[in-house]
């Protein structure tokens, strides 16, 4: 039995990250202009930079909780279906948010923001591991599946939002270019549709 992707819900949960990054572009500028800006903001408003911090280191391990929670429930009423479903979650996110995007990071080899000089790629150089961005491959890539038990829209809406913070977070504090965010999503809506289908084969 085929089961058809929840493309709605899945367009709903990057929709506010993505509209986000358009805002940014649009009143801020390129990536050049985005970098001095939120400099000089993070040293007028070091509370909001405490909090931004937070939200990037702990974003997505709150997530894990989440996920654990539906593992020990699906463990517990013997639901194989949703056992697989976490399985899937774990492996391909450890195949794509881990992996794939460590092995684009250190081939494409982009400086960070901030960061002198030209690419430099087949990097292990962090300061040169900006593209793409594995916080937002990794949210992106644990909110959309969660939206597949919700047929209405404000959940995906809303944990759309709770991703969009977390990748906002991260240009913010400097860590990530725009389009470093962008190619996250990208990277975490790939995640999220293996992870249906490993879901729902039969």
């Amino acid at each position: 039995m085929r089961y058809s992707y929840p493309i709605t819900q899945h367009i709903l949960s990057i929709l506010p990250l993505c509209l986000l990054l358009l805002v940014i572009t649009v009143t801020i500028g390129t990536s050049a202009e985005v970098i001095p800006f939120f400099r000089t903001f993070r040293a007028a408003h070091p509370e909001v930079t405490y909090y931004m911090t937070l939200l990037t280191d702990l974003g997505n391990p709150a997530y894990y909780v989440i996920y654990a929670g539906i593992l020990l429930a699906a463990r517990k009423h013997r639901d194989a279906k949703l056992t697989r479903f976490v399985i899937a979650y774990i492996l391909v996110q450890l195949a794509v948010s881990f992996l794939l995007v460590r092995f684009f990071k250190i081939a494409i080899g982009r400086p960070r923001p901030g960061v002198d000089g030209l690419y430099v790629p087949w990097s292990f150089d962090s300061a040169h591991n900006s593209l793409p961005s594995g916080h937002t491959a990794e949210i992106i890539g644990s909110t959309i599946p969660l939206t597949y038990f919700f047929k209405n829209h404000i959940v995906p809406l809303l944990l759309g939002c709770y991703a969009a913070a977390i990748g906002f977070s991260r240009v913010y504090l400097e860590m990530h270019h725009t389009s470093d965010i962008f190619f996250g999503i990208l990277l975490g809506s790939f995640s999220a549709y293996v992870i249906h289908t490993i879901w729902n084969r039969d």
